[in-house]
């Protein structure tokens, strides 16, 4: 027994592409720990004017120092400010792969549904029929009717059963569509237990707000602000580089037994006269600029599919209401009439039989009508960025 928040919350449990793309929002926070991170000092030690013959203590120079980048420019805070934009593209893009995995789920659910409603109304319609088969078998023994009816009946039967049986593969085909979308491994069996009924009531939000909730504009916003942050860096990255060094160095005299302790203190800047990260900055802004229209084109898509989930949600409600419901109760009353008709030898046999046949085609209609309902709402709800 299964529901569809049953499905979606087992989905994202069991989908290993989900847990696969919440590693990248993983990846981006190792990444900001990172950034933010000082530069390692480095340690020098060096001797100088060994010749063959020396004694070392009395005759070699020794020097011990210690160099320490420094970062009093900006250039660490916006690696940081990279970093975090960095970790909010990858949380909306998990947020744009969830809501794709719940999409996915609910199409293929009520797709399930409706495969599975055709299949119990037809095999209901193959069982009930058999009492019009054993009727008329009856009434072929006493010599009632003539043979030819009771072959009729039983064509009828035939052509009913070979329905029943094609509607048996088309619903273990969406059921096993729907149990891949559900990330699982075994063909179990599932029933499906969603009502196909009207009795929800769905408000459109319009295309406001769907633009304000899609997780696709979200995550296109995230990539143009990582985009702006790195041109920035990269802006950053042109200013120079500053350098420390501290150390020791004793220095061996002339005609002397004992050395001489000297301090060294040293700066280093880089002089950014003929690289100013010139090419690295322009590759920046076009990115910058690739991104605005990725947003734009985003914003464009989102439009135009919230409005045509929208025409579709309201064509197949009113199609329901208008003429699948209307129909399948027509063709109810008019197979009751025909078969009290039948009974009291008011219409022939054939008319029974289209009467039924319409009933039936009614019937599926309708099955298959809801079905297709409840898959433009999952379209709308998914074009309004509604996630479970």
């Amino acid at each position: 027994m299964l529901n569809l928040d049953q499905a979606i919350g087992q989905a994202l449990e069991a989908r290993a592409s989900l847990r696969a793309e919440s590693e990248r929002v993983s990846v981006a926070q190792g990444m900001r720990k990172q950034a933010g991170l000082r530069p390692n000092p480095e340690f020098q030690f060096q001797n100088e004017n060994l010749r063959p013959g020396q004694t070392y203590n009395r005759d070699v120079d020794t020097l011990a120092m210690i160099n320490q980048p420094l970062d009093l420019v900006g250039k660490r805070g916006q690696r940081m400010a990279v970093a975090d934009k960095s970790v909010a593209r990858a949380r909306a893009e998990y947020d744009l792969s969830r809501q794709d995995i719940v999409r996915r789920v609910r199409l293929a659910y009520w797709t399930a549904r409706g495969s599975q409603e055709v299949r119990e109304i037809l095999k209901i319609t193959a069982d009930n029929f058999q009492k019009i088969v054993d009727y008329h078998s009856a009434q072929l023994s006493v010599g009632a009717i003539a043979e030819q009816d009771l072959l009729r009946v039983r064509l009828e039967q035939e052509r009913l059963g070979i329905s029943a049986n094609l509607a048996v593969i088309e619903a273990n085909r969406a059921r096993v569509e729907l149990l891949k979308e559900m990330g699982k491994t075994d063909l179990s069996e599932i029933i499906l237990t969603e009502p196909l009924t009207l009795d929800r009531a769905i408000q459109p939000i319009g295309v406001d707000q769907a633009l304000a909730q899609r997780f696709e504009i979200k995550a296109a916003r995230a990539a143009l602000e990582e985009a702006e942050a790195s041109a920035k860096l990269q802006d950053v990255a042109a200013r120079p580089d500053l350098n420390l060094t501290a150390g020791y160095k004793r220095t061996q005299l002339p005609d002397a037994l004992t050395g001489v302790n000297t301090a060294i203190v040293s700066l280093r800047i880089t002089l950014p006269t003929t690289d100013k990260n010139q090419g690295n900055r322009v590759a920046a802004q076009a990115e910058v600029r690739r991104r605005q229209e990725l947003l734009t084109a985003a914003e464009n898509e989102v439009r135009i599919e919230y409005s045509g989930a929208l025409q579709e949600f309201q064509l197949r409600r009113a199609e329901l209401l208008n003429a699948f419901q209307p129909l399948r109760e027509h063709a109810a009353n008019i197979a009751q009439i025909a078969g009290a008709a039948y009974a009291e030898g008011g219409v022939d046999l054939l008319r029974l039989l289209d009467a039924e046949r319409a009933r039936v085609d009614a019937d599926l209609a309708w099955a298959r009508g809801m079905a297709d309902y409840w898959q433009s709402v999952a379209r709308l709800e998914a074009s309004e960025g509604i996630g479970q």
